[in-house]
């Protein structure tokens, strides 16, 4: 995109090509592309920032004449998204840069800038939103294909566009799936399968757990077995004595519970019930919360025989 925009934004033939730089620190270089573009009898150098880099026009600035003093050529970054007010700053710094299609600013050949700024999606990489868990766990059941259509998935979780955009995008960025795009059709390909693939999603994973209360239940409609009653079904555990049911925090059944003290109230049948922060209907299967989204809800169990269980259960899971 970056070739074809240049030329006919300014009517030159252009020539873009990998360079290095060499010299320079390794912060400088570490995660950044750099092509040297030819336009006509102009020559210069293109700094590809990742979307994923923070950065401040202050630290940029003094960057660009370290890099223009080992090339000895004029040079700009290249962002893949800017909102009005970076632009505006590095306008303002005297900043050259490019960030396609619309925004061009290279005092050195020509200028041209739009006031139409694209939204730029911010996440944390750190952990997994409801929507990104329910998308990688859509991704990890479908172990037997090899990539997912991403309308086909939307459609079968319920994501609006907007959501499952999102969510692939926070897959993409900790590097567990990746895309390629046919047409108007989309296809995620995760990057492992089974067991493994959970193992390399595990430090992104959240506890499906909202909120824990005790309640009676007159009807088991909408709640599916959880917690150590799931597990001890597929293990050596015993059953507890108070049951743990999942039920989807915003399902209407979820708010027709009242939260009841058991220390006052011994003489009633209550059950554990774990408001989910997304459907666990999604991914269960004989009336029972999925394996990884069980095991999820138990990791802040201190108890070694449960995480023992736990461990055995997903290693024997047919995957």
């Amino acid at each position: 995109m970056l070739e074809k925009t240049l030329k006919s934004t300014f009517g030159l033939n252009c020539n873009i090509e990998t360079t290095k730089i060499k010299g320079l620190p390794l912060y400088m270089m570490s995660g950044r592309k750099f092509y040297k573009v030819t336009m006509g009898e102009i020559s210069f150098v293109v700094v590809e920032i990742s979307n994923k880099e923070k950065f401040g026009v202050v630290a940029l600035k003094k960057q660009l004449v370290q890099y223009s003093e080992q090339s000895n050529l004029n040079v700009a970054y290249n962002f893949d998204g800017l909102t009005r007010i970076q632009r505006d700053s590095l306008i303002s710094k005297g900043i050259p840069f490019l960030s396609m299609p619309d925004q061009i600013y290279l005092p050195f050949l020509g200028v041209m800038l739009n006031n139409n700024f694209k939204k730029i999606m911010q996440f944390s990489a750190e952990r997994m939103m409801p929507a990104t868990q329910c998308l990688f766990l859509y991704l990890l059941y479908h172990y037997d294909c090899d990539f997912v259509i991403k309308k086909q998935a939307a459609d079968e979780l319920g994501l609006t566009r907007t959501s499952i955009t999102r969510a692939s995008k926070q897959l993409n960025q900790m590097k567990l799936i990746n895309e390629k795009t046919y047409g108007k059709e989309t296809r995620m390909y995760p990057i492992a399968k089974g067991l493994e693939f959970y193992r390399m999603a595990k430090e992104y994973l959240i506890n499906p757990v909202q909120k824990v209360i005790h309640a009676e239940v007159n009807d088991n409609k909408g709640l599916y077995i959880a917690g150590e009653s799931s597990l001890s079904k597929h293990s050596m555990l015993a059953s507890p004595q108070v049951d743990t049911l999942a039920v989807f925090k915003g399902d209407k059944t979820a708010s027709s519970f009242i939260d009841i003290d058991s220390r006052w109230n011994e003489d009633l049948k209550l059950c554990r019930i774990e408001l989910w922060k997304y459907n666990p209907s999604l991914f269960s299967k004989n009336g029972e919360v999925d394996p990884i989204s069980l095991a999820l809800s138990l990791s802040e169990n201190d108890d070694e025989r449960v995480q023992g269980e736990l461990q055995t259960y997903l290693e024997e899971y047919k995957w």
